[in-house]
């Protein structure tokens, strides 16, 4: 679109907790990650980049390493559709020049000492920066519209026109401002000509008589000097900082005074209205939304809404955020998914779904028939195989004294039956989940669709089918796990199930040998619930099998 001026990929260099890093960007980008991951420090890139007047004090606390600097460099296309609002005629062909191949990439280097300094890859690969450059640079970027988790509302008031209600109200209103402008001029036209003309008859006699007597009250070598007096009219830029929006719900007050859980339910109206609009500026950048936690201060139905209004919005603008709701996560937007974590050796680092070996469609399935998934928003999951089966190993978990590590949110996620368990593994995995461990009745491992897993870790695809020979299975479905059971107990394990089992173990696949959950309560084996009398390890068969296993699970 003629309209879009779009961030495609930054590296960032020394800012915060991310030491060096590389994020790719789509209409619709979003970080999910832990508290403390460094999500919120990709958005500041992105507003750092697109800045100017930073304070060098500010600069001092967001370098990682106070001895260098932050290094941004941002590709952006469509630039050259908008090159024409750089009013220094060298500087708009220095733009012109360094766009190659549709991008231009753009740089800036920010340190205590020196603040900010904004330039460009040229054509010869050399950062150019000349004199004055910034402020036209930035005219050909996008506007930054940035909406934090929390804002200082006293902050807020000082300048109310750079805030994100302040931008956001201009934006939804852009028509009614481009019909101001015109209804502006045509108005003051009569107060220019009082004001300007050259026409002795129109211009106001109070304001020629006062010219002509400083240029009387001038002597000597100052005498050729001639005063005159311009005054600066208000346009709809003037009108549009002026206006307020003021709720009354009960004190009638600005926006910006009431406390952030309007302020957020404000920001949700004028996205809404944003999202149904359409109507915006043409002759510059569609500006980007940086939004910090989007769910901040609202209720789940509102987050839905809000998710709703940016899917909505995505076609005209380009939204970042960062998130912990399931909301965001849906098959419109999944491919701008961003998984951020942090190392003490490397700092925040971005995971980014590999588009050219992700299986797009299946994860796009998954999530239609799941719905949102609180499981992406956790550092590692373990699947289970039955729908009932999590409360069984969170007694697990309480009779042994076992708990989930703290230096990783882990969450059971249930994977719909056994023929789920691979594809839902399959969807973590690329989802960039690296630890993801599945606990699996023994009747997986006499069943077809596991042939496809033993595949894919390289171990023997054909021992299924030997273990169904074993236990004389011949139909073409899958057998009962009381069958298996029943001949297990009659003519003694497969050959080689034990080899299965411990290479399973090795790739996080842990089956449980003696059946499924309900074969290990002491007293009501088989029932399905009977989880929930137990109450400590006399209740159950097998402890050690069990504790070495749980052990195992979450180590």
């Amino acid at each position: 679109m003629a309209d879009r001026v779009l961030l495609t990929k930054l590296k960032i260099k020394n800012l915060g907790p991310i030491q060096e890093d590389e994020v790719s960007f789509s209409n619709f980008t979003f970080f999910v990650g832990r508290n403390n991951a460094g999500k919120s420090h990709y958005l500041k890139g992105v507003e750092l980049l697109l800045s100017s007047g930073i304070k060098k004090d500010n600069i001092a606390k967001w370098q990682r390493d106070k001895g260098k600097p932050i290094e941004l460099e941002g590709e952006f296309t469509g630039v050259g559709s908008f090159t024409n609002l750089a009013t220094a005629s060298n500087h708009k062909q220095a733009i012109e020049n360094s766009i190659q191949d549709g991008v231009l990439k753009v740089v800036s280097t920010l340190d205590s000492e020196n603040g900010a300094q904004l330039g460009i890859v040229n054509e010869n690969g050399e950062v150019h920066n000349p004199g004055g450059f910034s402020g036209n640079l930035l005219k050909v970027l996008p506007e930054i519209i940035s909406i934090p988790a929390t804002a200082d509302t006293v902050q807020e008031l000082a300048d109310k026109s750079s805030t994100a209600i302040g931008k956001l109200k201009k934006e939804v209103m852009s028509s009614f401002f481009q019909e101001l402008a015109g209804k502006t001029k045509t108005l003051l036209a009569d107060i220019d000509s009082f004001l300007h003309s050259t026409d002795a008859g129109t211009r106001a006699s109070a304001i020629s008589d006062f010219e002509k007597g400083m240029k009387e009250e001038f002597m000597g070598e100052f005498s050729d000097v001639i005063p005159s007096v311009e005054f600066g009219l208000p346009d709809e830029t003037v009108i549009a900082k002026e206006m307020k929006i003021l709720l009354d719900d009960g004190h009638k007050t600005e926006v910006e005074q009431k406390g952030h859980g309007l302020q957020r339910a404000t920001l949700l109206a004028l996205l809404k209205l944003l999202a149904k609009s359409g109507a915006r500026y043409k002759d510059r950048p569609a500006p980007i939304f940086l939004i910090g936690e989007l769910e901040s201060f609202l209720h789940p139905f509102a987050q839905r809404q809000m998710a709703d209004a940016l899917i909505q919005m995505m076609e005209r603008y380009q939204i970042i955020t960062t998130t912990h709701s399931p909301f965001i996560v849906t098959p419109t937007t999944i491919e701008g998914y961003r998984r951020v974590g942090k190392s003490n050796d490397e700092g925040s680092k971005n995971v980014t779904l590999d588009a050219s070996s992700i299986d797009i469609d299946l994860i796009k399935r998954h999530l239609e028939r799941r719905g949102n998934l609180e499981g992406l928003f956790a550092d590692r999951v373990i699947l289970l195989e039955g729908n009932h089966d999590e409360g069984f190993y969170q007694k697990l978990m309480e009779i042994f004294d076992l708990s989930f590590s703290r230096q990783k949110f882990t969450l059971f996620v249930k994977a719909d039956g056994k023929k789920q368990v691979r594809l839902a593994r399959k969807f973590y995995t690329q989802m960039c989940f690296d630890d993801i461990a599945a606990i699996c009745n023994l009747d997986y491992i006499f069943s077809r669709d596991i042939e496809h897993l033993l595949e894919e870790f390289a171990l023997d695809k054909e021992l299924p089918g030997k273990f169904r020979e074993h236990i004389e299975y011949t139909d073409d479905g899958e057998p009962k796990l009381e069958y298996i059971l029943e001949k297990i107990k009659k003519k003694g394990e497969p050959e080689n199930m034990e080899g299965l089992l411990n290479g399973l173990r090795e790739k996080r696949i842990f089956v449980l040998r003696h059946g499924a959950p309900e074969m290990y309560y002491k007293n009501n084996t088989g029932e399905k619930r009977g989880w929930t009398e137990l109450q400590a390890e006399s209740d159950l068969l097998e402890v050690d099998y069990l504790k070495e296993l749980m052990k195992a699970v979450l180590e």
